[in-house]
């Protein structure tokens, strides 16, 4: 395993075959995020925090894994805090919500009439979505709330979610504070792996 770190908020690390079998790793256990990938990351995770001090908190995480030969493959884990806004240009952040230049998170929120909806969704999603997401349940509904991140393009999202669902207006504050709270991070990663 080699552990590259790129700057203060993203670092790369580059696995091979010999490392999966020394946990005893498939491919399908990093597809399906098995207990033994989970552990994978969190080992990552803990070195790159000791061979180059790539500390993780409070931020979230953006986690890309990109084949790049037969037997290896690339992680790039970025950290990505809620009051953080990518700013264009590469790998480079600002702080504050104030500054003109800064893109804010697009919020998209969808109403549907039963939970199971929101889960054939998600399984139909799940490959090509990049962003968090969230669901309330308010007034006998459950809201989808998707925040994609600014580089992914969301429209063929938006025209999937509208054959499982509609749009709404409500905004997730609003949901938050009216509503009741059924998953607040990574909705759609969570339900889909439902059965």
């Amino acid at each position: 395993m080699k552990i590259e770190k790129i700057n203060d908020y993203k670092v790369k690390i580059t696995v091979n075959s010999i490392d999966l079998e020394e946990r005893n790793i498939d491919m399908d256990d990093l597809v399906y995020n098995s207990p033994k990938a989970q552990e994978l990351f969190w080992d990552i995770l803990y070195q790159a925090y000791i061979e180059q001090g790539f500390e993780v908190k409070d931020e979230q995480l953006i986690v890309e894994a990109i084949p790049n030969s037969r037997d290896t493959f690339v992680i790039i884990i970025t950290k990505y805090r809620n009051r953080q806004l990518l700013k264009p240009g590469p790998n480079k952040f600002i702080k504050g919500i104030d500054t003109k230049k800064a893109i804010k998170p697009k919020e998209i929120s969808f109403c549907f009439d039963d939970l199971e909806d929101i889960i054939n969704l998600s399984k139909r999603i799940i490959d090509i979505y990049r962003g968090d997401s969230s669901v309330y349940r308010f007034d006998d509904k459950y809201h989808l709330i998707l925040r994609p991140y600014d580089t992914f393009s969301n429209l063929s999202i938006e025209t999937i979610a509208e054959e499982y669902g509609s749009r709404s207006k409500a905004a997730e504050i609003f949901l938050k504070e009216y509503g009741k709270t059924i998953i607040e991070n990574s909705a759609i990663e969570i339900l889909a792996w439902c059965v």
